[in-house]
């Protein structure tokens, strides 16, 4: 079935448009052969008249489907279109018949040249839409097939007169091979500067690629570093705003310690947006390498949760733990994953107030492996179905008011789920707004030679 709507379809309606006045020609000096084997020129002039009105009236037709915008208006067109060229290359098939009959030897010779010259034609013009060529095809090509069978009898030219008919023949069939192969070439070195064009561009495109990830790596690189060195002078701060807060409290000078309390503070907030930049500068940078081990699942949880429970405290929170029976051992890289735990519950606690945490810890198995699953729920803000796809974004945090009285730069989720595939694993979010969120850490509980491999990748 012809897709009227093809590209193809318009490149090929366009070439038999364009091709009239060339068909035109070669159709006039075949009409003059037809004079000589014929020895008429009234049947050579009245068949130059019937292949200039049908080619007229299919150029009309295409002309009318190519400036047609509607679908339906088009279909019709178009259909109308293939109508009139197959009716055409009919009207001219049947000529190369009548001279096969009548024409004798030269009239054979003709008839053949004419219908292989249809089919070139069709070739030339109509290759883009397989379809419409096929269509096209088929009476020159049946033509050809019945000349076999047709009786052969005597023409009425003279052997002068037939070969001038049939060089006319010769001349109009070597007209369509040559532009053919014109246009082949043309269109082989067409297809050649496209593809240096093309493989230019991949050359291109590859360095390109290749500078860009130079670029990023000396960025990741470089924040690592920076990172590194803004660590040991606020480690410093933290150590000696501790030491000036124990003896402020040793003097009973409360509110001064009170003042030391909140540099030191301030100061563990700053390390751990530090503490987050170099994660994620460390994972551009490919300088994740995993060091599994015997983990004891139950106390890096409660660790964790050890670690976050002030501030939950301090926003009304309650934390709850489950670990259950088989999910206490893992062999996994524990400090990977006690980072990605941290996430998870600092994000919980942070967008919870006066709610519920619970961590709960599970086996089970997925594509054939053991896996350890940690789910991270809370009774919190929640997030809307809209927003996502873009939770594990780095750098972005959720349009709400909460998330930017929250604060923080929205690295941690971004971070945990990177860390989660370098475990070999896969970290997924259920949530609805307004009822809280539930994060689910899914990794191996054996991490193998095989999962550093596809995480390295």
């Amino acid at each position: 079935m012809i897709n009227f709507q093809d590209p193809t379809m318009f490149a090929a309606a366009r070439a038999h448009v364009s091709s009239w006045r060339w068909r035109m020609g070669v159709g006039t000096l075949f009409a003059v052969g037809a004079s000589f084997v014929l020895d008429s020129f009234a049947v050579g002039f009245g068949w130059f008249l019937a292949v200039a009105v049908s080619n007229g009236f299919d150029a009309m037709l295409g002309q009318s489907y190519l400036e047609t915008r509607g679908q339906s208006e088009r279909r019709t067109s178009g259909a109308m279109f293939v109508w009139g060229c197959a009716f055409s290359i009919a009207i001219f098939s049947a000529m190369t018949l009548y001279l096969a009959a009548y024409g004798g030897g030269p009239g054979r010779v003709l008839s053949a040249l004419m219908a292989a010259s249809a089919l070139v034609s069709v070739m030339l013009f109509l290759f883009q839409a397989p379809g419409f060529m096929l269509i096209t095809a088929a009476p020159a090509t049946l033509c050809l097939l019945a000349m076999a069978f047709m009786p052969f009898q005597p023409g009425p030219a003279d052997a002068l007169m037939g070969a001038i008919g049939a060089a006319c023949g010769a001349a109009g069939f070597f007209a369509y091979v040559i532009r053919a192969a014109l246009y082949n070439g043309r269109m082989v070195t067409g297809l050649k500067e496209a593809h240096r064009q093309a493989k230019e561009r991949a050359l291109e495109s590859e360095a390109k690629r290749a500078e860009a990830e130079e670029a990023n790596r000396a960025k990741s690189e470089f924040l690592a570093v920076m990172t590194h060195e803004l660590r040991t002078p606020l480690n410093a701060v933290i150590g000696y705003a501790e030491i000036i807060n124990e003896d402020l409290v040793a003097e009973g000078r409360t509110e001064l310690a009170d003042d030391a309390n909140k540099i030191t503070g301030s100061a563990r907030h700053l390390l751990g947006l530090i503490d987050q930049i170099l994660n994620l500068s460390s994972i551009d940078a490919g300088q994740e390498s995993l060091a599994p081990r015997d983990l004891d699942v139950r106390k890096l949880i409660e660790d964790a949760v050890n670690a976050v429970q002030d501030d939950a405290r301090a926003n009304g929170n309650r934390v709850s733990l489950r670990v259950s029976a088989g999910a206490d051992r893992a062999y996994t890289d524990g400090a990977k994953l006690s980072v990605c735990l941290s996430a998870l519950l600092s994000n919980a606690v942070k967008f919870t107030s006066n709610g519920l945490i619970a961590v709960t810890a599970d086996c089970e198995v997925v594509d054939g492996r053991d896996c350890l699953s940690i789910s991270v729920s809370d009774t919190g803000v929640g997030i809307a179905g809209a927003d996502l796809a873009r939770v594990f974004m780095p750098f972005t945090q959720l349009d709400s008011s909460s998330t930017r009285a929250a604060g923080g730069m929205g690295l941690g989720l971004s971070i945990a789920q990177r860390i989660a595939v370098a475990l070999g694993g896969e970290l997924k979010v259920v949530s609805e707004l307004g009822s809280g969120s539930t994060f689910t850490l899914v990794v191996p509980s054996r991490l193998h030679a095989t999962d550093a491999v596809r995480a390295a990748a």
